[in-house]
């Protein structure tokens, strides 16, 4: 089970209630979910009159952006914290979820500048229903997982398709253009993604940086599909201090070789030229050493871009570093032990590091989540 939140407002287009909005909500209760409309106002008017018996709550609660009565809420239910949605179409909303460590979905008909960007989003009524039902069926198994000497690793799906059935291949192939094209389908695998990282308990873990690692002919603006994804995924499932749009943690100050399309000629497994075409953003000089850092990228084969950038992590200082994949091709995954010898935060030249070690990643898979993913993306 798990519970809906939001604010009165958030079911108001044009200052009356939407009846689409009214529907999901309603529809929400009939499944056997409780939705609780909470304002630091009275009731509305047009509360009764629209709701009628439908079961769906109103709550007055002065200071609902402290999350108080959301976390009371849930302690009543008896569910955690990441069963708990609220819905947000103003500031307060955003408060309320992320000081009850909620999940946070964003309602893009309010059209708000403060709003819009967080979160997951939706833009209607029946894309908020879809979001819902995927929280519901995704019980948060990563298709993989596993951890070496410098960092972790985290899989959401399986994408390999030699070999495989020919419903596993058709799967790979609209995941891999949903993650590359973007929309809403991308929503849903931020959905699946936040609900897994809150289970896994990340919106406990303190001082956490979030990046993204760039792709082959990053321009170093932050406006890559994957970037908003991150930020969006960030803001969904921490409270983020150190991270903000526009200032990328890594910076591509070369162009690479574009590793899936480079055939025969190049060797994937070597981290050499990517760790000469990278390097840590200057902003973030005083921000890394002690942090949590959650690297970001879409697609996995051999690791390669997981081991460099734990390697620029680790030499400017942080704690630990995470990295999340929203999909991994075959088992040819490897680790990678590279020591950075100069400044992380400057170009590294082929002086400037040595690979210690490589080999196999071992890890374990999950083949329940998989099957379920299997079942969510048709």
């Amino acid at each position: 089970m798990f519970a809906l939140v939001s604010s009165p407002d958030s079911v108001l287009r044009n200052g009356a209630p939407d009846a689409a909005l009214v529907g999901a909500l309603k529809a929400v209760v009939n499944a056997g979910s409780p939705v609780v409309l909470i304002s630091n106002h009275d009731e509305p008017s047009w509360f009764k009159a629209t709701f009628g018996s439908s079961g769906v709550q109103f709550l007055k609660s002065i200071g609902r952006q402290s999350g108080e009565s959301v976390r009371a809420n849930a302690t009543r239910l008896k569910i955690a914290s990441h069963d708990i949605f609220v819905l947000a179409t103003k500031s307060e909303d955003v408060q309320m979820a992320k000081n009850a460590h909620a999940i946070l979905i964003a309602g893009g008909w309010a059209k708000s500048t403060l709003v819009d960007p967080l979160g997951i989003r939706v833009i209607d009524a029946t894309q908020l229903q879809e979001t819902l039902s995927l929280m519901q069926g995704w019980s948060g198994q990563w298709w993989f997982s596993g951890s070496t000497k410098n960092y972790e690793l985290k899989a959401l799906s399986d994408l390999s398709s030699m070999y495989k059935s020919a419903d596993q291949a058709d799967f790979s192939r609209r995941v891999t253009g949903i993650v590359k094209a973007g929309g809403p389908r991308l929503m849903a695998l931020l959905t699946i993604a936040a609900r897994s990282l809150l289970m896994d308990g990340v919106d406990g873990v303190k001082d956490l940086l979030w990046g993204v690692y760039p792709s082959s002919k990053s321009s170093n603006d932050d406006t890559e599909i994957l970037s908003d994804f991150t930020h969006r995924l960030r803001t969904t499932v921490s409270q983020v201090r150190y991270a903000k749009r526009g200032a990328p943690l890594f910076i591509r100050h070369r162009s690479s070789t574009k590793r899936s399309s480079s055939g025969g000629g190049v060797d994937r497994t070597d981290p050499s030229e990517q760790i000469q075409t990278i390097h840590l953003n200057p902003e973030y000089r005083k921000n890394v050493k002690g942090r949590n850092v959650v690297v970001v990228d879409d697609c996995t084969t051999y690791g390669v871009s997981f081991g460099v950038a734990a390697a620029f992590l680790k030499k400017a200082g942080a704690a630990s570093v995470t990295g999340i994949a929203l999909g991994k091709f075959g088992n040819q995954l490897r680790t990678y032990e590279i020591d950075v010898l100069t400044d992380p935060f400057a170009p590294v030249d082929v002086t400037g590091f040595k690979v210690v070690a490589t080999g196999p990643f071992v890890g374990s898979t999950n083949h329940v989540g998989q099957q379920t993913l299997l079942r969510i993306f048709p």
